[in-house]
């Protein structure tokens, strides 16, 4: 019971850390980015694996129910739930950061 605790307060004081210690004046990703990168990954990137997973087997399930019929739309799911990418970069934070 005081694992899921200890990695709660730890993720949380992560996130906490790298928003204290964000500027906004320059463009280059700094520490602040990085430490933002891999805190939004670690709930991202299984995020990400689990819809793929589930869109995969709700493709399969409609070309199995359809005998095939509906491949397009399966494929529609399959792009969905899996293209794009899978990783937030530090680079991608400090630009929505500066944007704004």
């Amino acid at each position: 019971m005081k694992q899921p605790r200890l990695v709660s307060i730890l993720l949380a004081a992560t996130l906490l850390a790298g928003c204290a210690t964000h500027y906004k004046a320059d463009r280059q990703p700094g520490r602040d980015d990085r430490v933002g990168a891999v805190a939004v990954n670690i709930w991202h990137v299984p995020g990400r694996a689990l819809i793929c997973g589930a869109s995969a087997l709700l493709a399969g399930a409609a070309l199995t129910l359809t005998l095939g019929q509906v491949y397009e739309d399966a494929s529609q799911i399959m792009h969905g739930g899996c293209a794009g990418p899978w990783t937030v970069e530090a680079e991608e934070i400090r630009e929505a950061v500066a944007d704004r």
